[in-house]
């Protein structure tokens, strides 16, 4: 029996002249997830999500929603709807008309249609300004007048274009909770596309790394922390230290790479590094320890440039022997590890490191 999901890509494609914007991209999204396209400005997350849309045309490839290509469907046929950055609210229009508006353009009869409009404006908690225009409401009301016109249809996919980017800082977190706890008690597949990875981690049931308009990697969000595929992903995620070099032994799990920095341990794993192999790894910030144990393979001199505080992390920003900074965090309200400008000794264990594909 085969699985319906409900959005397929398999092979996309879109190239703008002599720019491919996207790159034989495929993906597979479950029922019900809350999927997170991650990556650099101009990775093609964006062109991706509007290829979902309607609003572009691949060039090569396949869109599947709920099982149907609708690779050569208008938008309006798709079982999906969109929100974007600026919300696209009317300003002319009350709260209680933007949210019934597609409701109307698909012909429900009054009374229906004023019967769910209520419901929606009550789920929401924007019944009170249901006679307001946008333009009297604060950024976190418009985002959900936005979010109830695009939900009230219950579609099968809800396409988010870097949704909360506008808010204030201080709101974003309260508006992630009320979205992630939205998207479940409907079960709408939400596709979430964004360039912050707290975002990414915190919402996402899968992320997906996107690089020059590829897939670079695809997984949960402690996959992606922990596990990182290729240099560029464990480049691109906050608090991983990468180095690179070439394969010097491999014994068994383990395998010696050589680096400017020195000699280190990881694990294989899954890989078959042969010796000689230009190869890289990395290791969480948080991982790193100083004066570490006899019993450690991996350890390197370094001076410590700087201390750099967030909430209740100490980061502490280190120079290795090749002149490459690396990180190392502490987290809680223990006394330093390291003084700023002193010459520290690092280590980690051997199955801190990561080595990439």
């Amino acid at each position: 029996m085969s699985v319906e999901y409900d959005l397929e890509i398999v092979a996309l494609r879109k190239k703008y002249g002599g720019f491919t914007a996207v790159d034989d991209v495929s993906l597979r999204v479950g029922k019900g997830q809350f999927v997170c396209l991650l990556g650099p400005s101009g990775c093609g997350k964006t062109t991706t999500l509007r290829c979902v849309a309607g609003l572009e045309e691949p060039d090569e490839g396949d869109i599947l929603i709920g099982g149907r290509n609708v690779t050569q469907d208008p938008p309006w046929e798709r079982d999906i709807a969109m929100m974007f950055q600026d919300f696209a609210l009317f300003p002319h229009m009350t709260v209680e008309k933007q949210v019934g508006f597609g409701l109307e353009m698909r012909k429900w009869p009054a009374l229906k249609r004023d019967k769910r409009v209520a419901e929606v404006l009550k789920a929401f908690e924007i019944d009170r300004f249901a006679n307001r225009k946008p333009g009297s409401l604060s950024g976190g009301q418009r985002q959900r007048v936005a979010l109830a016109r695009a939900m009230i249809t219950e579609p099968r996919l809800l396409l988010l274009d870097e949704p909360i980017g506008a808010l204030d800082y201080s709101l974003r977190e309260t508006v992630m909770i009320e979205l992630k706890t939205l998207q479940r008690r409907t079960g709408i597949s939400f596709i979430w596309v964004t360039h912050d990875q707290n975002e990414a981690f915190s919402l996402g049931d899968l992320v997906v790394v996107m690089n020059h308009a590829k897939i670079e990697q695809q997984g949960t969000p402690e996959e992606i922390l922990q596990r990182p595929r290729t240099p560029f992903v464990a480049g691109f995620v906050q608090g991983n230290n990468v180095f690179h070099g070439k394969v010097e032994d491999v014994r068994g799990a383990e395998a010696r790479i050589g680096t400017a920095s020195g000699s280190f341990v990881v694990p294989v794993l899954d890989l078959k590094p042969q010796p000689g192999q230009a190869a890289s790894f990395s290791v969480r910030a948080e991982r790193l320890r100083p004066a570490p144990p006899e019993g450690w393979p991996n350890r390197l001199a370094t001076s410590c440039r700087t201390v750099e505080y967030f909430g209740s992390v100490r980061r502490y920003i280190l120079e290795r022997p090749d002149g490459e900074v690396m990180k190392l965090d502490q987290f809680g309200a223990e006394p330093a590890f390291l003084m700023a400008e002193g010459a520290a000794e690092i280590g980690w264990p051997t199955e801190a490191g990561v080595l990439h594909g």
